[in-house]
């Protein structure tokens, strides 16, 4: 019984990272804390392996949807990548020195909910401002345009957010593809997911050496995610922009409350 109820979560939590790109941290943490009852470190590094198997088969599915624009994909995933592995080695180190531990935790707690509000307020401010336009992106504002200075900072800043929490994907990546990218939901979502399949992957590898990482419940769960691989493939393709972008908004709400009520209590 045990083991159909990892899997049902694990299939849960697989549609939820497919369809919206929100989960591999935010809905994964509290599932992993309150749940499975792991303390702050243990939950960020097997986030981090977890959201890495979850999100190869998701990544298949927004490449062969034509969700994955390679060339801006590839430039935010270069900018991010050093600042996601050093920040992930940085709390794994202090992490293992007793005297730090309780701060490294708090830390990490409180980087969360800042994370999370401030990618909401990006996502408000591309879903106000793309509402309130009635014409299509002009060649200037078109994905294809961005340049690595206008991706450097938020980049560096995600990257960073994402190797120190495991929030990354739907909380702060996806807002900064919206926003400095200028991609729509659906390229913002495939993108955010191609784009921390390979961070998670660089995180959990370092945090695996600090011994955090829960491998067998982070195996369970993925094996339950593919369950939902047929159903996340049938909504991308037939539920339209507006809906997902009001789904990934009530995730994030969702997250902030789940996060704030773990740090009060």
């Amino acid at each position: 019984m045990l083991l159909v109820t990892q899997l049902l979560i694990g299939a849960t939590i697989g549609l939820v990272i497919t369809t919206t790109g929100v989960g591999g941290g935010v809905i994964l943490l509290p599932v992993l804390i309150y749940l499975f009852g792991m303390n702050a470190l243990a939950a960020v590094a097997t986030a981090n392996l977890l959201s890495m198997l979850m999100k190869l088969s998701s990544s298949y599915i927004h490449f062969r949807l034509g969700n994955i624009p390679l060339k801006p994909a590839l430039l935010i995933l270069g900018i991010m990548f050093p600042a996601t592995f050093l920040a992930s080695y940085g709390v794994t180190w202090l992490g293992s020195q007793p005297q730090y531990y309780a701060r490294v935790e708090s830390a990490i707690n409180i980087l969360m909910i800042v994370a999370i509000v401030f990618s909401l307020i990006l996502f408000l401010q591309r879903m106000i401002r793309k509402s309130s336009l009635s014409a299509p992106l002009s060649p200037l504002s078109a994905p294809s345009s961005v340049t690595f200075s206008s991706l450097f900072v938020p980049g560096v800043s995600a990257g960073f957010v994402l190797g120190a929490t495991g929030v990354g994907g739907g909380l702060v990546v996806l807002p900064v593809l919206m926003r400095f990218a200028q991609m729509g939901i659906k390229e913002a979502i495939g993108t955010s997911i191609f784009i921390t399949t390979i961070l998670s992957g660089g995180s959990a590898i370092a945090y695996s050496a600090g011994g955090y990482t829960d491998v067998h419940t982070a195996l369970i769960l993925c094996l339950g995610s593919l369950l939902s691989i047929p159903l996340a493939r049938y909504l991308l393709v037939y539920l339209s922009e507006r809906f997902f972008q009001y789904l990934t908004l009530s995730f994030i709400l969702i997250s902030i409350i789940m996060m704030s009520w773990k740090l009060i209590n």
